[in-house]
């Protein structure tokens, strides 16, 4: 009775009552069966294509993407607890036990969370032999706080831990507040109540490494830049050529894994360790996942027509193809549409003229047709017209379900409104609603260099040349483009192509890493500099000394749960579209994904936004 009374407090905390997003699935049911025919059966290698390489060598510690995260939960990393890799509908996006025996145990104040591992689950190639045990997970939190092994948003995460920060520090070598009560038993002390930690060790950050002698960090010793190319399995596959590791020599003379070649390919193999009764998440349908990296994102495209690709992991699907897809009869079970938990925006840079006026960014989101922009993804398939930032998904009693502070006609723009806001501006020096100073002419804008992104930056310098701004638009690959983003030393002006998806089912994952002063460079998230401080600017070589901040909210939203704490993000986002105006948020996406006709069993993983690899079945009589 004890356990059932804290579960069901823990749902209230967490809100953990699923909400099943509208038009979700493609298909009566939101699994969709693919095209191919037949029982959904193991076998057969899936063939797939990546544009981008990984931002940081698929170091768990260090890499914060969608795609990568798949990855993690599909197919190389368990957590203590984890997703079934379905939609919402399905209890996608419900806490269920991976490595953990069931979900955790919390104490009557909430700063204590108790996880039982499981028995018998051992480690890919080369430690087969080696069983994984609680202080395999102390380990990747310390990595975690180690600022030499961590980068990115993830430390903001687990601070909460008590003596998290002190490793952070250099004070100590492991977090003082995670205790192996025994080998099968983690007791986790918090420094304040976080109902959401449940969700924080089903991140792929927390997955355990294996112990090495008496290194701190165990087989990640030594490979603080690197380990994503050493990394140790513990799901159902591994990167070929694990069995081939050696960790007996020093780091730096060891010799990395010959099945990821960065900016080329990566392949996959079954885990010979991995024992699938210790685990009800994963059928791990392929026996062998490849991957190419790079090339045009309309030629991959055509090799899924083609049958020379089974799916392209992070490309956009042509408009050409998405109507002939969508209306030809026999590609439609093909296609695959869900509510991917994410939204796209425009993000301004509120500390770089003229955007460091609220009166300009206001001006510009009345400007923006956002239905042009859909219209460049490929129209309304492509999801929602976006009037504010914080996903609706978040609140069940469907908060900010009308809200729009900018509506337009039609969401295709509104000239007369946008020059009427512009008038309150400095920058507009005689009233006449055009933004005139010098400061409005050549704007460096940075963007993604694939399509549809240039065709959507021409669009948007359309709309803003009618209000006086001219934009200097800098497309780079994309991760080089997240990257000079997020880099306050560019002084980007405004960057037309970045998209953010929930960490998991919480505003918190939008509040903090998009908004908080905890979040600026070299934290990649707050693009827009909310919350810097006048050092922060200085530093940067910015002439404004403040900039606004939302910390104080955010603090207050953290601290609250269940209906109190929806009600306190939907406050801020209110705050943040009103007041601060950060962004132009512009689409809530859905993902849309093309399959081969070979794939007879297709999932989308609501947890990542994007297929579960894992789940996509080659028919029997297609396996190669």
């Amino acid at each position: 009775m004890k356990r059932t009374i804290r579960l069901l407090a823990l749902v209230a905390v967490l809100g953990l009552v699923a909400v099943a997003c509208s038009d979700e699935g493609s298909s009566p049911s939101a699994t969709n069966t693919g095209g191919g025919g037949g029982e959904a059966v193991q076998g057969g290698t899936l063939l797939m294509a990546q544009l981008s390489d990984f931002y940081s060598g698929l170091d768990p510690q260090k890499e914060y993407s969608s795609v990568t995260w798949e990855y993690y939960r599909c197919c190389l990393l368990r957590t203590l607890l984890s997703y079934n890799g379905h939609p919402t509908a399905e209890g996608g996006t419900d806490l269920l036990p991976d490595l953990a025996s069931d979900l955790p145990e919390l104490s009557s104040d909430e700063l204590t969370w108790t996880f039982k591992l499981k028995q018998g689950i051992h480690y890919g190639d080369p430690f087969g032999d080696v069983e994984v045990t609680a202080p395999d997970i102390i380990r990747a939190v310390a990595r975690v706080a180690d600022p030499n092994a961590s980068v990115g948003g993830y430390p903001a995460y687990y601070s909460v831990i008590e003596g998290f920060d002190d490793v952070k520090d250099g004070k100590a070598d492991l977090p003082s507040g995670m205790v192996a009560k025994d080998p099968y038993t983690l007791e986790i002390h918090l420094t304040e109540p976080a109902g959401d930690l449940g969700y924080r060790f089903a991140m792929g950050a927390t997955a355990p490494i294996p112990p090495m002698g008496d290194a701190v960090l165990g087989a990640a010793d030594g490979h603080t830049r690197d380990y994503g190319r050493f990394m140790v399995a513990t799901g159902p596959y591994q990167i070929a050529g694990s069995a081939d590791l050696d960790f007996s020599v020093p780091a730096k003379d060891q010799t990395p894994l010959s099945g990821y070649e960065p900016g080329k390919s990566i392949e996959l193999e079954r885990n010979p360790n991995y024992d699938p009764t210790t685990d009800g998440l994963r059928p791990a349908y392929p026996d062998a996942i490849q991957v190419s990296i790079g090339g045009d994102n309309n030629d991959l495209y055509n090799k899924i027509s083609a049958g020379e690709l089974d799916f392209v992991v992070d490309g956009i699907v042509p408009p050409e193809k998405l109507k002939e897809y969508s209306q030809d009869p026999a590609l439609q079970d093909r296609l695959n549409k869900y509510n991917s938990d994410g939204v796209r925006y425009l993000s301004f840079n509120v500390a770089q003229p003229p955007f460091d006026d609220v009166n300009v960014r206001k001006a510009v989101n009345f400007a923006i047709d956002k239905a042009g922009m859909r219209q460049l993804r490929g129209g309304e398939l492509t999801g929602d017209i976006a009037g504010h930032i914080f996903l609706n998904s978040f609140f069940p009693n469907n908060d900010l379900a009308d809200y729009d502070p900018y509506a337009t006609p039609n969401s295709a723009g509104d000239v007369t409104k946008a020059m009427e806001a512009m008038k309150a501006s400095a920058y507009d020096t005689d009233g006449d609603g055009l933004c005139d100073a010098p400061e409005c002419k050549d704007v460096l804008a940075i963007t993604d260099e694939a399509d549809p992104y240039p065709k959507q930056a021409a669009l948007i310098q359309q709309n803003l040349e009618a209000i006086g701004i001219t934009l200097d638009v800098k497309p780079f690959e994309r991760g080089t483009m997240y990257a000079k983003c997020s880099d306050p030393s560019t002084h980007m002006g405004i960057c037309l192509a970045p998209a953010w998806g929930k960490d998991y089912p919480d505003a918190y994952t939008f509040g903090v890493p998009l908004f908080s002063s905890t979040y600026l460079f070299p934290s990649y998230g707050n693009l827009a500099l909310v919350g810097a401080s006048p050092d922060y600017l200085k530093k940067y070589d910015y002439t404004v000394t403040t900039v606004p901040s939302v910390d104080d909210k955010i603090a207050e939203c953290t601290a609250l749960a269940g209906d109190q704490r929806n009600t306190c993000w939907a406050e801020m986002d209110q705050t943040l579209m009103e007041e601060v105006v950060p962004w132009v948020p512009y689409l809530f996406d859905n993902s849309l994904d093309i399959i081969s006709a070979r794939i007879n069993n297709y999932s989308f993983d609501q947890f990542a936004g994007v297929a579960a690899f894992d789940q996509m079945a080659i028919a029997a009589d297609q396996q190669q």
